[in-house]
């Protein structure tokens, strides 16, 4: 039941999200400074790693009077190293998210309609379904829920 009704509850969410913008904006700032936070210690981390194997690749070739020779010092070396190994990973992302995007683009757009055409054939039939005194207790309703939820917001 929970999948067949994801697409609503999706809708619901979203709509309490423009319902409660202020509590949305302040969760979504905060989302935002811990995943940047998340990305910023995986990156140091990624990069102490790789800087401390070039540096060791450095030490096991003997390589580092020709570094010493291009830079000022063997650290700054494997920086310089470490960064363009870091670009091209960065880089290589991208291209692949480049790729993969106008697939998930096209396949989300197909979802989108189907799950439009599904939900608008299953109003139609149950308002067709319904008596007129039926319609009638609806629209009654509908407006009634509306105009109460109207004092929540303000």
């Amino acid at each position: 039941m929970l999948r067949k009704n994801l697409d609503l509850i999706v809708v619901g969410f979203i709509v309490l999200a423009l319902v409660m913008y202020d509590v949305t904006l302040e969760l979504l700032g905060e989302l935002m400074h811990l995943m940047f936070e998340g990305l910023h210690v995986a990156f140091e981390y990624i990069e102490l790693g790789i800087e401390e194997a070039v540096e060791l690749v450095f030490h096991v070739l003997d390589v580092g009077e020709i570094i010493e020779y291009l830079f000022e010092s063997d650290r700054h070396g494997s920086q310089v190293v470490t960064f363009y190994i870091l670009m091209s990973i960065i880089g290589f992302g991208f291209y692949k998210l480049w790729k993969t995007l106008p697939r998930l683009h096209a396949f989300l757009k197909q979802r989108l309609l189907n799950i439009w055409v599904r939900r608008k054939t299953e109003l139609q039939l149950y308002w067709l379904s319904l008596t007129t005194r039926n319609k009638v207790a609806l629209a009654i309703t509908v407006v009634l829920v509306a105009y109460i939820a109207s004092f929540f917001v303000m």
